[in-house]
């Protein structure tokens, strides 16, 4: 069987990377999961991630970052997958003041509960990331821990009002992520 067009393209662009020097890897594999069809992921990222309780999310999301990386060991996807958890919360908190315009003010108010416990979990992920560096996994599961309780906390206004959720993704979202920090962070 021949390979299509997009496969040619990406091998093509894999190839000019490692030439380049764009990926310190020497083998690649696909990255299954979000939105923007297949990517590459190094197969010591994937074999790393295989050990999370979202797989597919720690690909995705670490993945991206593992040409920073000389080495990928288990705390250097920890701190890919950490520094993709922050980054996706800020984009959480500029989503609810997107979808806050124009709300009605029950859902406003349940929004502006969501952004306080987004901006708590900001804070409580710097102190993961400290945590990481000095690899006191006790602390960076603590951490973690209260993050996620920050995402569910976001969903109960919506429930008890009966209203609908307009942050329910992002919150899945950065649960699977916290869990996975966590397991990564018993790695080390």
């Amino acid at each position: 069987m021949w390979p299509t067009y997009g496969q040619l393209v990406l091998v093509a662009a894999a190839a000019f990377l490692l030439s380049a020097g764009g990926l310190s890897q020497p083998a690649l594999a696909k990255r299954g999961g979000g939105g923007g069809g297949d990517e590459v992921v190094s197969p010591q990222v994937a074999d790393i991630c295989a050990h999370t309780p979202f797989p597919d999310v720690c690909r995705s999301t670490a993945g991206r970052h593992a040409s920073k990386y000389p080495v990928i060991d288990n705390a250097a996807v920890l701190n890919m997958q950490v520094d993709a958890f922050a980054r996706r919360t800020e984009q959480a908190r500029k989503h609810v003041t997107k979808v806050s315009l124009g709300a009605p003010p029950q859902q406003i108010q349940a929004l502006s509960f969501c952004d306080t416990m987004y901006m708590n979990s900001q804070d409580t992920i710097g102190a993961a990331e400290r945590a990481i560096t000095f690899k006191d996994k006790a602390t960076a599961n603590i951490m973690l821990q209260l993050a996620v309780q920050d995402f569910e906390s976001c969903d109960r206004p919506f429930q008890q009002n009966g209203i609908m959720n307009p942050m329910e993704k992002f919150d899945t979202e950065l649960n699977q992520m916290a869990n996975n920090c966590m397991a990564l962070a018993n790695m080390i």
